[in-house]
């Protein structure tokens, strides 16, 4: 294949990159579309039992699921950016095109030219290059998993708060509750203690 044969291939599998971008983002958008919204229900009963207005889970929920869909987006994006994803996907195809006639075939180390000779090593260094992209997949999925369990601590964090807030509003109406019922017996005690002091005043 000449130069300007591959240059010709090279163009035609250009969008590529952008198709297996479009697929990623597609897939990242259902990653969240099967986030339980009774998970908020704890929340909704608590505020329903205990506050004066409802909680609006179906906002939360979807600013929630939002947000770690634009998360995941921006580092999936990025990761495209950074890496050279479009023209190393581009040139795999144009590669896999180009020797696609070799594919099961004995060489013969005899009469072969350098450049078929050294194919073996080229590829390997393109093999490299894929398992390094392998790679950043797989931490790009395990940052992805810290976000969850970041996320789901979060939740609890906030669930744990709450009980505290309910406990802690029962306890002051239940103080407010034992001197609401002692209160006439301190009026009586305050107004014989002014009794006392007035007789003995007037003494």
């Amino acid at each position: 294949m000449t130069e300007e044969d591959s240059e010709t291939v090279f163009q035609r599998h250009k969008g590529i990159g952008s198709q297996v971008k479009q697929a990623y983002e597609e897939a990242i958008g259902q990653m969240f579309a099967n986030l339980n919204r009774s998970e908020l229900d704890v929340f909704e009963a608590i505020f329903k039992e205990h506050e004066d207005y409802d909680l609006d889970t179906e906002n939360l929920f979807n600013r929630t699921r939002n947000l770690m869909t634009k998360v995941v987006l921006e580092m999936n994006r990025c990761f495209f950016a950074s890496n050279d994803v479009d023209n190393k996907l581009t040139t795999l195809e144009m590669l896999k095109e180009h020797f696609a006639p070799y594919e099961g075939k004995d060489w013969n180390f005899n009469t072969v030219s350098p450049e078929k000779l050294t194919r073996p090593l080229r590829m390997r260094h393109l093999d490299f290059s894929i398992g390094f992209m392998e790679g950043q997949l797989k931490s790009q999925e395990k940052q992805l998993e810290i976000a969850m369990a970041k996320s789901i601590e979060n939740r609890e964090r906030l669930q744990d708060v709450q009980n505290k807030r309910v406990k802690l509003k029962a306890k002051i109406e239940q103080q407010l509750s034992q001197y609401q019922n002692i209160e006439p017996q301190l009026n009586k005690l305050d107004q014989l203690i002014n009794n006392i002091f007035l007789t003995t005043e007037n003494k």
